[in-house]
């Protein structure tokens, strides 16, 4: 098992993909388990997000608000690791009004 933790911050403005990217990465780095996959297939459908495929940012959007109006309000951390490294990734809002809960992720993070 690795010892070292990398803190990651993905941060950026409105729409950028930051979710997406994270939700994506947890996929094929194989940290998402069949039943959060199948709640995501589901949820998928639900709110048609992205047409007639997956919207990865579901794995990490968990906010009910967040969901419905597709944008991230508090930042949301996932934890995954290789054989190599440990890593929390940190998903940060990307809209001005909250700044400040983008700035509490990046307060406890190594890398941005």
């Amino acid at each position: 098992m690795p010892d070292s933790i990398l803190r990651v911050l993905a941060c950026g403005s409105v729409d950028d993909g930051k979710s997406t990217l994270i939700g994506r990465l947890l996929l094929e780095c194989g940290a998402v388990p069949d039943d959060a996959l199948a709640a995501l297939e589901r949820d998928s459908r639900r709110f048609g997000t992205v047409e007639g495929g997956l919207d990865y940012a579901l794995l990490v959007d968990g906010l009910s608000a967040e969901r419905e109006q597709g944008v991230t309000i508090d930042v949301a951390y996932r934890y995954f690791e290789t054989p190599r490294r440990r890593f929390i990734l940190a998903d940060a809002p990307g809209h001005e009004q909250y700044t400040r809960n983008m700035v509490t992720g990046a307060s406890v993070s190594d890398l941005a």
